[in-house]
């Protein structure tokens, strides 16, 4: 699944994403993001087909009534899985609704599980250029009091680095190229089309390396640089024949 990412940007950040978007940049402050979990809800940047603006991890549906229920169903809606967005309800009406989005992130972060019971954390960055661009829904939830923007990220089945990493779910976010992400937020494109974008990314544009555990701190946030190094795990070395540790951070 995609429940952490890195995501910052500064202005000169969003000046770089208009040669692949046409953006209409609401707001123009800096943000730093080192790791961010999608559990604290926390406001993205996000392009859509109308603008490039923040809005809530975890989706909430425009169908909802109550506020109560609002607040509870985004924590199920971090991810929506590919293969059900037309028919779960969470996310089949903005679906529908050609109410598509592309949350560009520096990376994200998952979990390898061992055979030793310990869980090793890993970033996953792109091999080249400094966003993935992962596809997902938007919805607008009106209350008597306020208006939320809420997305959700995309999932896909993994490729086969990512099954090794993800080895419990098997999942990854759907990742575009910058062609297949301005297909993706096209209403020119007919839904089956679209659908047939949300594919495994290939291992062969993505790098990755295991990190500490400060991710998992409960005395430290998250949220710093520290946690974008690289920590070496000498039981994890050579696993499946594979060097975990050739490439340096971009």
């Amino acid at each position: 699944m995609c429940y952490y990412v890195a995501s910052s940007f500064s202005v000169e950040d969003i000046i770089q994403l208009e040669h692949d978007f046409v953006l209409q940049w609401a707001e123009t402050e800096s943000t730093v993001n080192y790791c961010v979990s999608g559990f604290t809800h926390p406001e993205l940047p996000v392009i859509t087909a109308q603008s490039f603006g923040k809005m809530k991890w975890g989706l909430v549906p425009s169908w909802i009534k109550k506020e109560e229920d609002a607040m509870k169903i985004r924590t199920q809606t971090l991810n929506a899985q590919a293969e059900g967005l037309a028919s779960k309800p969470s996310f089949r009406q903005a679906f529908r609704q050609q109410q598509w989005c592309i949350i560009p992130v520096n990376g994200f972060f998952e979990w390898h599980h061992h055979h030793n019971g310990l869980k090793y954390p890993f970033f996953i960055y792109p091999k080249e250029g400094r966003y993935f661009y992962l596809a997902g829904l938007y919805d607008v939830w009106t209350s008597a009091a306020s208006t939320l923007s809420s997305f959700s990220i995309i999932t896909t089945p993994a490729n086969p680095r990512m099954e090794w990493i993800h080895n419990s779910k098997k999942r990854m976010p759907a990742i575009l190229s910058p062609t297949a992400a301005r297909q993706w937020l096209s209403k020119d494109l007919p839904s089956l089309e679209k659908s047939n974008l949300l594919q495994p990314y290939s291992e062969e544009r993505m790098l990755d390396h295991s990190i500490s555990r400060l991710i998992s701190s409960r005395r430290e946030t998250m949220n710093q640089k520290a946690i974008l190094e690289k920590q070496a795990y000498p039981e994890l070395e050579y696993e499946n024949g594979l060097d975990l540790f050739s490439d340096e951070i971009a």
